[in-house]
């Protein structure tokens, strides 16, 4: 890989490769999108039960974030190229082996070994395109890096369905096959290798794995918490786990020669409050994806198939914007374009809250555009500003820590989010509410109404910490 950080070097088509490249990794890990809609098939297939099933997700995304920073920190000494062709080849191993696996043990802990092929590639792609390209092309290479990538979901929306209903849910992960076959290829021939010149400390695997156990235990804190309770045992232990977990991790950190991760972004007068934005909206906006599809079938009465199209609906957009979101974050600041992003998904989340009984298809149709614009452009110029306040020796941790802030965002939606619209839905509950576990359409909308007013108030929260950094960004422009 070629770095180039002259700002007046011509765009070349080498790079344009290299960013391809990049693309196809992101793509294919978009494409795991395809295990919630399985999700039926392998319970029934393998002989467990809904909440069981779970954990395949649980343990993927656990496993990702859980190992981010480690892995990114691994991409940084020993090479971009390097490491994100082993993320691709532990990638098409992993879905080999869980397309051919046995059991659901088995399953469970490829899904891990899958995960280091995934967490290798999310941090290796964006420091692969920000090192290709000079910064006044940054923020739309990554943007058109995010737009392909999400074509990755509205594949793995579509196609989905269609693979698990003609040959089963294995050939979901069997299918990738061809296309992480590709990408190595494509990897192997369009980039070049570039060694960090930064210290020959060596890894500090203390600090990986006391972070992963960190990272873990809060994961499965706040999955299990809003899944069985906060006050448990079992959960508060984990939660103490977590604590003491970083704990040690900050001490380890503060000695390392060449840290995991260095604690002084978290002080960063640009940096920390944009990963704070990018985490707020993440959680604001995650809903869409486990919350709206009940109001969409159960309220609406839509179909399946309907739903499908509106998530198609929002990833289109997001990919077409996602590039003018980068154009734009190369033109101004890309704060600026952050600010006027979440403020975007801000309004779209209270838009949402707007819909009852009497909505169609057509409104939530409208709601689904505006989210995927606000998306679209936050992801681009998000990226480019948190890509562009790293050095360029230490670019995987940056596409780690950018990975990290929208994954813990994730978890914590699904989590947190999860259990107060469980919360409001017993507040709201009157006497035509049921007590069998259907969801009585009334009860339901005002607890989906008030849940995307607290999702409209936490994307205000992220608009004000984006409002935060703008003064130092007013002195100059942050590269």
């Amino acid at each position: 890989m070629t770095i180039t950080p002259d700002n007046a070097a011509p765009i070349t088509g080498r790079m344009w490769a290299g960013l391809v490249a990049a693309a196809l990794g992101i793509f294919l890990t978009a494409l795991d999108v395809t295990v919630n809609v399985a999700l039926p098939n392998i319970t029934e297939d393998l002989n467990t039960d809904l909440e069981t099933v779970q954990w395949i997700i649980i343990f993927y995304v656990g496993g990702t974030t859980g190992m981010q920073l480690g892995l990114g920190g691994a991409v940084d000494m020993y090479g971009l190229k390097r490491f994100f062709v082993v993320g691709l080849l532990a990638y098409m191993l992993a879905v080999f082996l869980i397309g051919v696996a046995p059991g659901f043990g088995y399953v469970l802990g490829l899904r891990v070994f899958q995960a280091v092929g995934n967490g290798l590639i999310l941090a290796a792609a964006p420091a692969i395109v920000t090192g290709l390209f000079p910064a006044r092309s940054r923020g739309r290479a990554l943007g058109m890096m995010a737009g392909l990538g999400t074509l990755g979901m509205i594949t793995g929306s579509l196609g989905g369905g269609v693979l698990v209903d003609a040959f089963g849910w294995r050939a979901i992960f069997l299918g990738r096959l061809p296309l992480c076959l590709l990408g190595i290829a494509f990897a192997l021939v369009a980039l070049r290798e570039t060694k960090s010149a930064g210290s020959r400390a060596p890894y500090d695997l203390r600090g990986a794995v006391t972070l992963f156990v960190g990272m873990a235990s809060f994961i499965l804190f706040v999955t299990l918490g809003g899944r069985d309770g906060w006050t448990l045992s079992y959960v508060l232990g984990l939660a103490a786990l977590a604590v003491a977990s970083m704990t040690v991790f900050a001490r380890i950190e503060r000695r390392a020669l060449r840290p995991i991760l260095d604690l002084a972004l978290l002080k960063h007068r640009v940096l920390a409050p944009a990963l704070l934005a990018a985490f707020l909206v993440t959680v604001a906006t995650f809903i869409n994806w486990f919350i709206l599809p009940f109001y969409v079938s159960d309220v609406i009465g839509a179909s399946a198939r309907a739903w499908g199209v509106l998530l198609m609906l929002q990833a289109l957009t997001s990919a077409v914007t996602a590039p003018v979101g980068g154009w734009l974050s190369d033109r101004a600041h890309p704060s600026h374009t952050i600010t006027a992003a979440i403020a975007i998904s801000a309004l779209a989340m209270f838009w949402f809250s707007t819909l009852d009984a009497q909505s169609t298809m057509a409104d939530v149709a409208m709601r689904m555009i505006a989210a995927g614009v606000g998306m679209g452009v936050f992801q681009a110029s998000n990226a480019n500003l948190i890509m562009g306040s790293f050095a360029r020796d230490r670019l995987g941790m940056g596409g780690a820590v950018m990975t990290l802030s929208r994954s813990l965002g994730t978890v914590s939606s699904v989590a947190i989010m999860g259990a107060l619209f469980t919360a409001r839905q017993a507040a709201r509950s009157g006497p035509s509410a049921v007590d069998d576990g259907a969801i009585d359409p009334p009860t339901f909308v005002l607890a989906f109404q008030d849940l995307y007013t607290v999702s409209a108030v936490l994307a205000a929260l992220a608009v004000v910490a984006s409002l935060s950094y703008w003064p130092q960004t007013m002195r100059g422009r942050v590269r």
